[in-house]
């Protein structure tokens, strides 16, 4: 099943601004609720010509900020990204969110970078290369 980016919303804000999740129903035709990081629910909009689809759970392993940031860096020219395009990509491949569901911003990966020296190689410029 292909799930967009714009039909990801956290499971926590669902609980309490519903009418968003089912505007993005509308528009999306589904919405995957993500919960500490990872899809734990399917709403679908309902159909006549289908058969009836129940929100069922996901199980997914997600992966750590340090290994998402490992896993982009290995593809990327040099094993070098900024900091800033390091997260967006992160956030795109869904590699690793945050609890609520947001992404990863780029002082938060230029800090992991500091805590694995061993992994990480911090630039001048903000620039992150794997070692």
């Amino acid at each position: 099943m292909e799930i967009s980016i714009d039909s990801l919303f956290p499971f926590e804000k669902a609980l309490s601004e519903t009418k968003e999740v089912f505007d993005l129903v509308d528009k999306n035709g589904k919405v995957v609720l993500l919960k500490e990081n990872r899809p734990v629910y399917i709403i679908m909009k309902y159909e006549e010509s289908s058969q009836p689809v129940l929100a069922k759970h996901i199980p997914q392993k997600n992966k750590t900020l340090q290994e998402a940031m490992q896993a982009v860096l290995m593809e990327a020219d040099n094993q070098t990204l900024h900091a800033s395009v390091l997260a967006d990509i992160i956030f795109e491949r869904r590699l690793y969110t945050k609890k609520n569901g947001d992404k990863a911003q780029y002082n938060q990966i230029r800090a992991r970078c500091g805590h694995y020296p061993e992994i990480f190689e911090a630039l001048p410029g903000n620039y992150i290369r794997l070692k």
